[in-house]
């Protein structure tokens, strides 16, 4: 083969790759253009479900005349949002069980202390959505007796607020994990405003739920800071004193075991400074522990670990 052969075979085989790449890039720029096309199809008609379906609990929620219908109305609406749900209202220091969706025994839900209940406590004084592990030890006795306790599935906490205090949580969880919180929250926000709508019409006070006046009524809230300040300082400190402890621990999923002198150490104080005073205390510590040390995986901690301190 002589060198114009072999050029012109050269030059060929150019023009024969650059036309199979240009296809190629319109090819993939077609699919590429079909593929947005049918995402933003898609989240179009996602988000018209989703209005459609906040409007009408919008209008049902409105409609109501008593506590009864408001709280069948929130969980009614969690319908697709995720497979269970229940409203629990605050009444003294306690969650009272107002409704609930696939959750059979209802009327075998007694009252719970707040105080029991660290996920729940977490999200009145917090105010936002919770997630935790579906454990006695996060859900209390009484609720993960009822609901149903499984520590390989998780549940969201969210708070319904009215006039600046948490009015209600409402619980859910389903089996796939695929609980859909930000419409759980859009709801929630909905129940609220509904409150605060009604007492507007009526003095100031609400018609269909009775906010309490403190979220964890008959303590000292100064007190409440400082156990909260005091949890959040000492598992600030283990993470930089003892950031390989807490390496360490997290990947053999014993956290607790790897830092047991630390842990121990600031239990005890949490027990002592307040543990001892009169009426009922959240075991901040132990929820800094769970959401800040094990990465609100509490099953990080350890079979060792002893549990909240109430």
């Amino acid at each position: 083969m002589n060198d114009l052969t072999r050029a012109f075979s050269a030059d060929t085989r150019t023009v024969a790759r650059d036309q199979v790449e240009r296809i190629f890039e319109e090819r993939l720029t077609a699919l590429s253009a079909g593929v947005v096309q049918a995402v933003v199809d898609s989240l179009a008609l996602a988000r018209r479900e989703i209005t459609s379906k906040l409007n009408q609990s919008v209008r049902h929620l409105r409609a109501v005349e008593s506590e009864e219908q408001w709280s069948k109305a929130i969980v009614d609406a969690t319908q697709g949002f995720s497979d269970r749900a229940a409203l629990f209202l605050l009444r003294d220091g306690s969650l009272h069980l107002a409704a609930a969706r696939n959750i059979c025994g209802e009327e075998k839900m007694p009252e719970a202390p707040l105080a029991s209940a660290p996920a729940f406590a977490n999200a009145v004084e917090s105010q936002d959505t919770v997630v935790a592990l579906r454990t006695k030890s996060e859900m209390s006795e009484a609720i993960a007796r009822w609901a149903g306790e499984d520590a390989a599935r998780k549940f969201c906490l969210i708070p319904i607020l009215a006039q600046a205090q948490v009015a209600a949580l409402l619980y859910a969880d389903a089996a796939n994990h695929n609980v859909e919180a930000n419409g759980l929250e859009l709801l929630a926000t909905v129940a609220g405003a509904v409150i605060e709508i009604r007492a507007s019409a009526n003095g100031a006070r609400s018609t269909l739920v009775n906010i309490a006046a403190s979220p964890i009524p008959q303590i000292d809230q100064n007190l409440h800071l400082k156990a909260q300040r005091f949890a959040r300082n000492q598992v600030a400190e283990m993470r930089l004193y003892k950031s390989q402890n807490v390496k360490i621990g997290r990947a053999a999923r014993n956290l607790y075991t790897s830092l047991k002198t630390e842990i121990d150490s600031a239990r005890e104080t949490f027990r002592r400074d307040f543990l001892s005073a009169p009426g009922g205390m959240v075991d901040y510590l132990h929820l800094e522990l769970v959401r800040t040390l094990a990465n609100d995986d509490v099953e990080l901690l350890g079979s060792d670990y002893p549990g909240p301190l109430v």
